[in-house]
């Protein structure tokens, strides 16, 4: 979702608005499965709001943001950061009005996804594994895995549906125009109530399905795993092209249907057989440099918008002699899946993480942290990324003043060995191939970049 162009005051009106009301099982579903990957406020944030459209027949309620203040009894910058949480599950979309006219915003309430649902998808389901832990996991999944029957002795005498209602045969094999009619109406309101799906600018979906149609594969069943398609091709840089093969290959013969964990593992096998980057085929747009910006950062900036994230923390793993840990794969999926941050900038994150803080291995609560303060930092490109770094550094290596009996007392923060001016990184092993040598020469810059050099 694009950022609001006015910041969320109290006083900001909003229409609070849904199709239906809350399914009793998917209620179950939000409360068991959602409200731990949401965290208390936003899982309030959600019950108060479907409690909210409940009460009016229309399902739409207006009110001001110091009405949900005063029911959830949280700041404004919790309730956004909710907002944003419920957003990025799926739970809820937001829009602006038009310019002067009220309410300012409207929240468009939607459906947890079936617990079936929650469990295929990966990200939902890596995210609460993550939460609760493999022991709670597998009560969950337990709880709402569908009870097996054991039919082995049992002889089913059950009749059909035309052996007990009598059909016209000229009808079920040429329905009437109403009827499809009809069905087209239901299609379309079930397109219009599905989830906005992540977008990729620069993948074009047409394609595929034009890519596929030459196939067996079932293209209303491939609409569910668009969000992961659109992941991949943000990982790996992967085009419409592989893509299109990568499904192919993953696709059961027998029903025409994706094999979700078969495409995903043979994505990762190959990136993992690469022995140079994986650079994506778009041009890097040449963005508009302030005068003083120096001409490293200027090149490590497009380095930066070069690499897709998966390629960039290969090669940097490949440089240090190691490989990247499936942990460290998932945190970077799980980062570039909320769409918060472009490409490039996941690129600096990972730089930031291994090589600028010298951390052996990308751990979730660090990363959450430096994208958090990014975040808060409103952190778009590349350049607002490094920005925030130096203004962190600043901030790190200012005395800080204590005031105690008898006066005040300057005390100096002790700074780690990688904040320090006259810091010097280790020497990186050299690669023979050209395109990890220029990989190479590009992160040697950023390390120069990172201690406030020109």
């Amino acid at each position: 979702m694009a950022d609001s162009m006015q910041p969320l005051m109290p006083r900001t009106a909003v229409a609070i608005v849904s199709t239906t009301r809350l399914q009793e099982e998917r209620r179950r579903v939000l409360d068991l499965l959602y409200q731990p990957i949401l965290g208390v406020s936003a899982y309030s944030f959600a019950t108060v709001m479907w409690q909210q459209v409940s009460l009016t027949s229309d399902l739409k309620v207006e009110l001001t943001h110091t009405d949900l203040l005063a029911l959830l009894n949280i700041s404004t910058t919790i309730l956004e950061t909710s907002r944003q949480r419920l957003e990025a599950a799926g739970l809820l979309r937001t829009f602006e009005n038009q310019p002067d006219r009220l309410p300012e915003l409207i929240y468009e309430l939607q459906q947890p996804v079936s617990g079936e649902m929650f469990f295929k998808d990966d990200l939902l389901s890596l995210l609460l594994l993550e939460v609760v832990g493999e022991r709670q996991f597998d009560r969950l999944r337990q709880a709402f895995l569908p009870r097996q029957l054991k039919r082995d002795k049992w002889h089913e005498i059950s009749k059909s549906f035309l052996d007990v209602f009598s059909l016209d045969n000229r009808l079920i094999a040429t329905p009437p125009k109403l009827i499809e009619v009809t069905k087209a109406a239901f299609d379309q309101a079930d397109s219009s109530v599905t989830p906005e799906q992540p977008s990729a600018p620069d993948f074009d979906f047409g394609l595929l399905a034009e890519l596929l149609k030459r196939s067996y594969i079932d293209l209303n069943d491939l609409r569910q795993y668009r969000q992961l398609i659109v992941n991949e091709h943000l990982l790996y840089g992967i085009d419409e092209t592989e893509m299109a093969r990568y499904i192919g290959d993953a696709t059961n013969l027998a029903t025409n249907k994706l094999d979700a964990n078969q495409f995903k593992r043979a994505i990762a096998a190959a990136y993992q057989n690469q022995t140079t980057p994986v650079v994506s085929q778009k041009t890097p747009t040449t963005a508009t440099k302030k005068q003083s910006e120096s001409r490293e950062e200027a090149a490590l900036i497009a380095a930066a918008k070069q690499y897709e994230p998966m390629a960039f923390l290969a090669q940097i793993r490949q440089q240090q002699g190691g490989y990247v840990a499936s942990g460290e794969q998932r945190i970077v999926e799980q980062i570039a899946a909320k769409q918060i941050f472009s490409s490039a900038v996941i690129n600096i994150l990972i730089y930031e993480l291994l090589i600028d803080l010298g951390n052996s291995t990308i751990t979730q609560r660090l990363t959450d942290t430096i994208a958090n303060r990014w975040a808060q930092d409103g952190v778009k490109t590349p350049e607002d990324a490094l920005a925030s770094i130096r203004k962190f550094k600043t901030e790190r290596s200012k005395p800080k003043t204590t005031r105690r009996r008898g006066g005040t007392k300057n005390i100096k923060e002790t700074l780690p060995d990688w904040a320090k001016n006259d810091y010097q990184p280790k020497a990186k092993k050299t690669l023979t191939q050209s395109d990890q040598d220029q990989f190479n020469e590009q992160l040697n810059k950023l390390k120069k970049l990172r201690d406030g050099g020109d």
